[in-house]
């Protein structure tokens, strides 16, 4: 440390403690100080968890304490509390998270000003969470092309869930390219397609009509969709199943 640079800590004297373990900063003596650094762990809001929060720190320590930073641990992504008080989070991304992991900050200070800072990404691994509205095949294939054009596909880590309705053709085709193509290209792929509802369409019925008992199964099944109640779900599933199948004997 350079004469006049003061380094606070605030280790944890256990792995949860009920008070601010920033507090003692507020007693601190640094005769001399040009720059009053501190350095913790701990949170400055809830970040999720269940019950009361351990280890909680005042939002605005660093301006009760004077302090010219305020380096925290605790939170895995990178976070601004404000302009003297940031978390750098995980180097490298271990989870599925909306917040921003796998850097490193780069923080410049000086005396009486307010610190800058510069995140530099120091992650090989790419987690991300996907939401995406697809009404049909077109629409599904231009959200993959734009998803592989955005990423590093071998780095990449994906948790995709789909919604929306479309025909059942098309939701079969939508997870077949995820599973014998998107699921290839990806390091890992996660897929949640319960709220993507594939509903037969008069093609896709008629296409079964010429097949004798399959076709009579195919309306069977269409009939108790129609009709809702507790065999809907379970119908739902068979007619896709038949499809599947269906599909997998025709010519190529």
């Amino acid at each position: 440390m350079n004469p006049g640079v003061w380094l606070l800590p605030a280790p944890l004297e256990h792995r949860h403690n009920l008070e601010d373990p920033t507090a003692r900063f507020d007693a601190m003596e640094t005769p001399g100080a040009m720059l009053r650094i501190g350095l913790a762990h701990g949170s400055i809001r809830n970040f999720g968890s269940q019950g009361e929060t351990k280890n909680q720190i005042a939002p605005d320590r660093a301006r009760r304490s004077n302090l010219d930073y305020l380096a925290l641990g605790d939170w895995h992504g990178a976070l601004r509390v404000d302009g003297r008080t940031w978390y750098a989070g995980t180097p490298e991304v271990d989870r599925f998270q909306r917040d921003d992991p796998g850097q490193a900050l780069v923080v410049e200070l000086s005396t009486g000003a307010e610190p800058s800072v510069t995140p530099i990404r120091t992650g090989r691994f790419q987690w991300l969470l996907r939401d995406w509205m697809v009404g049909d095949q077109a629409a599904f294939d231009a959200e993959c092309e734009l998803l592989l054009g955005a990423i590093d596909a071998p780095t990449t880590l994906l948790h995709l869930t789909l919604a929306g309705i479309t025909s059942l053709g098309d939701r079969i085709g939508m997870l077949a390219r995820l599973e014998h193509d998107i699921g290839h290209q990806l390091r890992y792929l996660d897929v949640r397609a319960d709220d993507l509802v594939g509903r037969p369409s008069e093609e896709d019925i008629a296409n079964l009509a010429v097949e004798g008992m399959l076709g009579a199964a195919a309306a069977m099944l269409n009939t108790r969709i129609e009709g809702g109640g507790e065999d809907a779900v379970v119908a739902k599933r068979a007619l896709e199943r038949l499809f599947v199948e269906y599909s997998r004997e025709e010519p190529a």
